[in-house]
């Protein structure tokens, strides 16, 4: 079994990046691999309650949810959180320090970056 870690690290608005990121995540599944979804810097506003219908941009909430209920594990960075004053999110993630994502990150026998 392969260790992969997708790195989600840009802004889910005005780009249909995240939610391609996720809905390749999701195929990912389908292989026989561990797969940890780590969203850290402008990445972690994908956590946050959003309508991307109204602005035109691809589905993100589907794909979180099929994530989890196939046992993914959802991490976003304590620090990044911080920086941007997030407290409160939609989805119910994992929250590691930078040192424990580091060290996951080293762990993987594949990382994927977005």
């Amino acid at each position: 079994m392969k260790h992969v870690a997708v790195v989600m690290r840009q802004s889910p608005f005005n780009t249909c990046r995240n939610a391609e990121a996720l809905r390749m995540t999701v195929g990912l599944t389908l292989g026989d691999h561990a797969i940890a979804v780590i969203f850290r810097d402008d990445g972690v506003y994908t956590l946050l309650p959003t309508q991307p219908a109204l602005i035109g941009s691809l589905e993100i909430d589907k794909h979180l949810e099929t994530l989890r209920l196939l046992n993914v594990r959802l991490m976003a960075e304590r620090e990044s959180l911080t920086a941007r004053n997030l407290s409160q999110l939609k989805w119910d993630v994992e929250r590691l320090g930078q040192h424990e994502v580091v060290q996951l990150l080293a762990e993987s026998d594949a990382i994927i970056c977005y």
